[in-house]
């Protein structure tokens, strides 16, 4: 990835996800704090995790990105362990990208970059509301 500022790595990082988890994970905005997060389908097995912590040391704030197994119980067949299997390796080849990207933001690169999340997320409610399904049940 060149050297852009943090808003479009922030977008790269946004289009990357949704792309390589067939949309199944998506940066959103916390309706608590305003802060970007990833939601997650419940389809997917493996997550990722989004935090954007201050860097007392640059002043920038630094998004980390972490993966977790969201479930993990019961017995499977070889099948789905492989399709497990395969998730993870998916979901680790994205996170190592996702954290070579090295993404830190200024606090305005921060703002903008989730209100325009924010004004995506807006534009998308209205066919919510028409009756069109959401896609994270």
């Amino acid at each position: 990835m060149m050297r852009t500022n943090g808003i479009e790595r922030m977008r790269w990082a946004k289009d990357l996800i949704f792309e390589k988890t067939g949309g199944l994970q998506e940066i959103a905005v916390g309706s608590l704090h305003g802060e970007p997060y990833i939601r997650t389908s419940d389809k997917a097995t493996v997550g990722l995790y989004l935090s954007v912590p201050p860097n007392r040391e640059t002043g920038r704030y630094d998004c980390l990105f972490k993966g977790y197994l969201r479930t993990c119980g019961g017995y499977n067949t070889a099948e789905q362990m492989q399709a497990l299997a395969d998730e993870m390796q998916s979901i680790a080849n994205l996170l190592n990208q996702l954290e070579s990207a090295k993404i830190s933001l200024t606090e305005d690169e921060l703002n903008s970059s989730a209100g325009e999340l924010k004004s995506a997320e807006e534009q998308q409610t209205p066919a919510l509301q028409t009756g069109q399904k959401e896609k994270f049940i």
